[in-house]
Parts: C-alpha cells; structure tokens; sequence
C-alpha cells in the first residue's frame, strides 16, 4: 500500500471575535456566549494527522473555563457523532475516550478531524464574569487552545 504523508503545523492560541474561535487546529463554539449561562452546548473541533479518519485511541482532555458538574454522562458527549465510551471529570476537565478502532485501518495518514460535542445534558455553565477565556484540549501529545469570548447579559 502506498503511504500518504503529510505535515501540518498546528496553531496554539487565536482570539475571538464572535461565535466561534478559530485556530489553525482547533475551533470551539459555544451555543450562548452569555455569563452564567446554563445547559450550554459546547463544539470543539481538533485538526491533525490521523490514520484512515481515526481520530486515534489516546483520551481527549478537555479545560474548560465555566462550571462543569461533577459527572457527566458518557451520552452527552458525542465523538464524531457518537456517544463517549467513557467521561471523566475531574475540576474543571472533561476526558473523554475514544471509539475502538475499526476492524480494519489502512495506511494512509492524512489531515482529519475530530468533532466533540458536549450537549446541554452534560449541563455545563459559562464563567459568571463577563471577559475572554482559554479552552484547552490534549489528546496523546498534540495540544490545542483557543479563547472564547463570554459577554454580560
């Protein structure tokens, strides 16, 4: 089989100015942007290197800035469209474990993403202060970050 490669550069850090934040590899939006606003959906998406569109096995670490309940449920995170394996919290982290790989996985590397998107049953809540703030995510050794804007009511 022949071997695609292909390098990327991942950025670490972009401002926002709006919904969405975004980044050379990763983008977050958030469904209310208002302080203390609860149930929020939050969409994280990463950009980089996987092999045949695996997002890979190493869990996602997700910081994020607003409360975050003690457990969430692994059905409220949605990986590429389907629910967790496994949520853990811990603080203000979420981490979140990847699908099996499939059967069969070829040879070809290539840029893919991966989509998170946890739910408003994972009842997270925005900071109660109004002002900009870091979301970070860590999967295997990759790390992204990307600031989301929240603004007062």
């Amino acid at each position: 089989m022949r071997r695609s490669l292909l390098c990327t550069t991942v950025a670490s850090l972009a401002l926002v100015a709006g919904a969405a934040a975004a980044t050379d590899g990763m983008t977050v939006t958030l469904s209310s942007h208002a302080t203390s606003a609860r149930g929020v959906r939050l969409t994280v998406v990463l950009r980089y290197e996987v092999q045949c569109g695996y997002p890979g096995a190493a869990p996602v670490v997700l910081t994020l800035p607003g409360r975050v309940p003690a457990a969430v449920p692994a059905a409220s995170v949605l990986v590429n469209g389907k629910p967790a394996r496994k949520v853990a919290v811990r603080g203000h982290n979420l981490t979140v474990t990847m699908p099996p790989p499939p059967q069969i996985l070829c040879d070809s590397i290539t840029l893919g993403r991966l989509t998170l998107v946890v739910t408003r049953g994972a009842a997270l809540e925005n900071p109660a202060a109004a002002g900009s703030y870091l979301v970070q995510a860590h999967k295997g050794a990759l790390a992204f970050s990307s600031r989301i804007a929240i603004k007062a009511r």
